[in-house]
């Protein structure tokens, strides 16, 4: 076979020529639609925090501003944490220095006695509504913290254990065992200074009157006097309050 002869023809050529053509616009179109979907993805990620309802922005703690936010009042000498939240908005972004998110505490922090030293030596002889009333006010205002149990950061039953020690009765730190220690009562003999305490053992409070409560609501707030916000409730007596 000579040389011309294992030459292509011009018809295998055009063929040839062609088949580039076809993968290279198969191979320009993956990159189109490559570069469509991160674009895609990118606003995605650019939308700003408003993006979502009032209430999850509320709940989440999202803002639209670029303000610093103070999350709790400086309460019992402790000033729990500052953030900034940054207002995202398609295309730009506003960067954050990592020191504008630490949490910041004041020189001024409770180094009061602690529950068990006032087990081992009472703040109060006579256990009355007026007097479990000045213990449990002087902790309004410390921010809820999970298993905190001093005026630095306390939970709903860290509270009825601390405000309780102050008179000598060791409590356990569980709204339901602080429940089963008790004595139940009748709503309408209850009196300042018994323990609110919802049916589900999810919560309680020490009861103030009126129909209201001290408690220590949630993580993000503090411990306040308000009213019992639900009819799922019972009263119970941890000692017999003389008045």
């Amino acid at each position: 076979m000579s040389s011309a002869d294992a030459r292509p023809s011009r018809k295998e050529l055009r063929k040839a020529e062609r088949a580039k053509k076809m993968v290279a616009a198969r191979s320009g179109m993956r990159s189109f639609w490559t570069m469509a979907s991160a674009t895609g993805l990118m606003a995605t990620f650019a939308l700003p925090s408003y993006g979502f309802s009032p209430e999850a922005t509320a709940v989440s703690g999202l803002t639209t501003s670029n303000e610093m936010v103070q999350l709790s009042a400086p309460s019992q000498g402790l000033s729990v944490a500052t953030v900034r939240a940054v207002s995202f908005t398609r295309g730009e972004y506003q960067p954050a220095d990592a020191s504008e998110f630490e949490v910041k505490r004041s020189s001024q922090r409770y180094r009061g006695p602690l529950a068990a030293d006032y087990l081992a030596e009472p703040r109060f002889t006579e256990i009355t509504s007026a007097n479990i009333m000045k213990a449990t006010a002087e902790v309004v205002g410390t921010p809820y913290v999970f298993g905190g149990q001093t005026p630095n950061g306390i939970d709903c039953s860290g509270l009825v254990l601390f405000v309780y020690a102050q008179f000598g009765i060791e409590l356990p730190h569980s709204v339901y065992q602080q429940a089963r220690y008790a004595e139940r009562v009748p709503i309408e003999e209850a009196v300042p200074g018994d323990i609110v305490v919802f049916n589900d053992y999810s919560h309680n409070g020490v009861y103030a009157g009126n129909g209201n409560f001290y408690h220590a609501p949630q993580p993000g707030d503090r411990v306040k006097l308000a009213p019992i916000f639900t009819d799922r409730f019972h009263i119970v007596r941890l000692a017999d309050i003389q008045n």
